[in-house]
This record gives C-alpha cells, structure tokens and sequence, in this order.
C-alpha cells in the first residue's frame, strides 16, 4: 500500500466548542474567524453584536418550531460557499426542543421520558451531519456545573457546556478544542481556558496552549497539525 500523500490531502478543518456563562462573549468570537462566515444562530444574541449588523450570512432560527427549522437549514445550507460555520448556542436550541415538545401534552408544560430520547438521538445526529462538511465550525453553550464520577467512586462538580450528558460527551469527543470562556470581573478582559482540570472540562488537541485571549483562539499553527 503506498504511503499518505499529505500534500493531496484534503484542507484541515476545524471544530470548537466554547462555552461561558450567557453575556461572556462568545458569540463576538466569530468576528476573530478567518475567512467566509455563516451564522446558525439558536437564541438571537447576534442582534446585540455589532460586527453583525447588516450580515446576510445567518439563519436565525424560529422559535416556535426549532426543529422543522433546523432541518430547513441543514438541508439548504452550502457549506461549499463559506469558510466557517458558527452553531451559536446549542444549549438554548436544547431549551426550545423540550418546550416545543412540552406543548403536545395536556398541561403544555410537562415532558415525557421519550422527550429526553429523542433529543439524544436528534441532537446528535445533527451534530454528525453538520461536523462531515469540509468547513470549519465553532459550537457555542452556556456553562454549567455537571457532577462528575471519578474511576474511584468520588462525585465532584466540574464546569462545562450546559447540554445533557450523551450529546454533549458525544460532542466533546467530536472537537478539536474545547474552551471555558470567562471574563476578568476586575479588569473586563476575557480569555479562555483550554486544559481540563478537575473543576473545568477543556481539552486542546491542536497545540500545546493551555490558555489564550479571545482574539488568539482561532490562530492554528497548520505545521503542527
């Protein structure tokens, strides 16, 4: 069998994941992307954001039927006309899932055991879909305290994105970086941290940073890819 040719190989692409308390700033990451940029945004928050102002480069997703949307915008995105992708707050997208199926029971305010299901099963399977396009693409969560088993039996809490646990573990395995974003409450700077720690899941299969600013997250050394 003859050696890889890596020079004929396809271009790298990249997935992250950031996730950060709501207001931290990482919908403003993506003005830091280089390239062709389209937004998939789950909550609006792009419409506080200045670098997005006047952009047609978004699909904002309607509230009232999240999923027939979603679906629409996965079967008409082009991912060949762009350099990035921004999936902007899967947690919020989560939300809106569990109150649209809510609306089919009786009080309109409950779910169903096969709600939690079927969004396992929905959510993953977009996120497959969507990471097989030759684009690279930057999820956004809320943080959230999860608690967590170590091999030896001890439960602690640990930050990390505000997804249940089998979707979110199966994207977590599915990117490249995963970074908490928080901001400096003295000096209003933001940064991100990118190794896990028994309190903060991060990991960072890129490079060797540990952290960075906000501005530096997308600045890939392609040589030690």
């Amino acid at each position: 069998m003859p050696a890889f040719n890596w020079k004929n190989a396809p271009k790298e692409n990249y997935r992250w994941l950031v996730y950060g308390v709501p207001g931290v700033g990482k919908t403003t990451l993506s003005k830091y992307l280089k390239g062709k940029t389209y937004l998939l945004s789950l909550d609006n928050s792009f419409r506080r954001i200045q670098f997005w102002q006047g952009k047609k480069d978004i699909w904002v997703i309607d509230p009232q039927k999240p999923i027939e949307d979603l679906n629409a915008f996965a079967e008409s995105f082009d991912p060949s006309q762009y350099d990035n992708l921004v999936i902007d707050n899967l947690s919020n997208l989560q939300k809106l899932f569990f109150v649209e199926k809510a609306r089919e029971t009786k009080t309109g305010l409950d779910n169903k055991m096969s709600d939690y299901g079927e969004w396992t099963t929905y959510v993953t399977r977009f996120i497959a879909y969507a990471f097989k396009w030759n684009i690279n693409i930057l999820v956004t969560a809320w943080e959230a305290q999860n608690k967590i088993t170590d091999p030896k039996g001890q439960e602690f809490m640990q930050y990390g994105p505000d997804i249940r646990p089998n979707p979110r573990d199966y994207l977590l395995g599915n990117c490249d970086v995963v970074a908490r974003m928080i901001q400096n409450s003295q000096s209003g700077g933001r940064g991100l941290f990118m190794q896990g720690s028994i309190d903060t899941y991060a990991k960072n299969r890129l490079d060797d940073r540990k952290s960075c600013k906000v501005e530096d997250l997308f600045k890939v050394d392609e040589s030690n890819v």
